[in-house]
């Protein structure tokens, strides 16, 4: 199970260095409460949990309705990122080219309370927790 923990974390990491990033896009549905409505733009440092301790990603996020698009940076490079923002949950996946073929990792957290995003990175390897908060300019 480490070894397969550490294959996805390689992945994920192949996968910030470069790959595109893909999701599906919406319209955000305006609320009814007259409430504004949350959004996710600005920078965010994501940390993902490794049997080796926590790697930290840098991440920017640009929401324009329920569309969400942005950058995911790491010492090994940055990736462009899409996705949606819907009804306090964020998802977005990244599709690559390995040298096994192609490969896809999905991400989906839920805005919480506070402000932080938590959630899981998925792929062939199972799942992995990740968490985001957002870094004060």
């Amino acid at each position: 199970m480490k070894t397969m923990t550490m294959v996805a974390v390689a992945l994920f990491t192949l996968a910030v260095s470069g790959q595109a990033m893909r999701a599906s896009q919406e319209k955000q549905e305006p609320r009814k409460d007259g409430q504004a409505a949350a959004n996710v733009t600005g920078k965010w440092s994501l940390s993902i949990e490794t049997p080796q301790g926590p790697m930290t990603v840098a991440m920017v996020l640009k929401q324009e309705g329920t569309k969400v698009t942005g950058t995911l940076a790491s010492p090994q490079g940055e990736t462009a990122l899409e996705g949606q923002f819907v009804d306090g949950a964020l998802t977005f996946g990244i599709t690559f080219e390995g040298g096994g073929g192609s490969m896809q990792l999905s991400f989906s957290a839920k805005l919480a309370a506070d402000g932080s995003l938590a959630g899981v990175m998925s792929g062939p390897m199972g799942e992995i927790p990740w968490t985001a908060v957002r870094v004060k300019d």
